[in-house]
């Protein structure tokens, strides 16, 4: 099995989260990629909990059922992982080809990563020199415990898929924004001062976790995860209206516009909190660089308004991105609408799929 790695041909993207399966397969065509197969089989509340396994059954027969739903051709699947399950570090060590730095890497994570390194699976990758030596090259350092990445194997292998793959879900998100255009877009590079580094911020809200990447000058800069998400809401929900768990998700979901507006204040200054929090340590070391644009994602970045509520409160150009506008989707197979409203959502799997196609 590949870890951190990318493996061609017939891959199926398998994004496991607190609140469901994904399954998504994507096919080359002349303008870019486009959707063979895709399903989303919810999961019952706490199968998973901040990323470990705790309802094998439960999870096992979810991915059975979204295949069954999806049909996909292959059943060789990528997977990613996320939050405290995966430590990710840029680190300096002095210039060496890679076959050097392969075996020295469990020398150089040990300084770093803080478990025992037998207790991890380990990857890198070269980025290049060093700005701040030249006789040092910066490297991404990903460390993964191997009891999350085992168990999310034995529930695939339990429903007939092969772990082929396994990424982080920060990676996989970048992944996506580049084949969109996101890095590079014309429109917002124009809103940069000529003497500044380009700096994007990729922010994926789920259910219990907001992920931040930035990317400055097209590489990443700086990754942060944080226990916050769409949960948080709810919980606000529950006490504003004394509801139960699910009355307050099925308000949240289906009669939005009732959410008392103080549940929603709360949520969104908890919110806007992380956020700054993971700004101002990037801005520590990066000043000169700015974010400039925020790209919202994740499943909760479906909640209506979020993207002028978080740019308001940031005073950062926000937008709620949709992957579909860029991948083709067959109107005979798939619901187009429907597609492109959940978009969001399925940027992971996106990023995922994609790997099929990595040289």
């Amino acid at each position: 099995m590949g870890l951190f790695s990318s493996k061609k041909d017939g891959l199926i993207a398998i994004d496991i989260s607190a609140t469901g399966v994904k399954l998504l397969e994507l096919s080359q065509v002349r303008s870019g990629y486009e959707v063979q197969s895709m399903a989303i089989v919810p999961l019952p509340r706490d199968a998973i909990v901040e990323n470990t396994v705790i309802d094998s059954m439960a999870v096992s027969q979810a991915l059975l059922d979204v295949v069954e739903e999806a049909k996909p051709k292959s059943r060789r699947a990528v997977i990613s992982v996320s939050g405290n399950a995966v430590i990710i570090k840029v680190i300096q060590v002095p210039t060496v080809t890679e076959f050097d730095l392969e075996s020295q890497i469990d020398f150089e994570a040990d300084k770093h990563v803080p478990y025992d390194i037998d207790e991890v699976y380990l990857d890198f990758q070269i980025m290049g020199p060093s700005e701040e030596d030249p006789e040092m090259m910066d490297v991404v350092l990903v460390a993964c415990k191997r009891e999350i990445v085992d168990d999310y194997q034995l529930v695939l292998s339990e429903a007939g898929l092969e772990t082929k793959c396994v990424d982080c879900a920060v990676f996989a998100l970048e992944n996506a924004a580049e084949i969109m255009g996101l890095l590079n877009d014309d429109k917002v590079v124009e809103s940069f001062e000529e003497d500044e580094g380009q700096a994007v911020a990729l922010v994926n809200i789920g259910a219990n976790l907001v992920s931040v990447n930035i990317i400055k000058d097209g590489q990443m800069a700086f990754v942060r995860d944080q226990f916050y998400g769409g949960e948080n809401l709810t919980e606000e929900i529950q006490k504003e209206h004394g509801l139960g768990y699910q009355a307050a998700e099925d308000l949240k979901k289906t009669s939005f516009a009732d959410v008392n507006p103080e549940a929603l204040e709360r949520f969104y200054v908890g919110l806007a909190s992380e956020l700054v929090r993971s700004l101002d340590f990037y801005a520590a070391n990066h000043g000169e660089s700015p974010v400039r644009q925020i790209y919202l994602m994740g499943g909760s970045a479906l909640i209506p308004d979020i993207a002028t509520e978080v740019e308001q409160r940031l005073g950062i150009n926000t937008e709620v991105v949709n992957p579909f506008d860029k991948i083709k989707v067959n109107k005979k197979k798939f619901d187009v609408d429907e597609l492109n409203r959940m978009g969001a959502m399925m940027m992971v799997p996106i990023g995922l799929a994609i790997r099929s196609f990595d040289e």
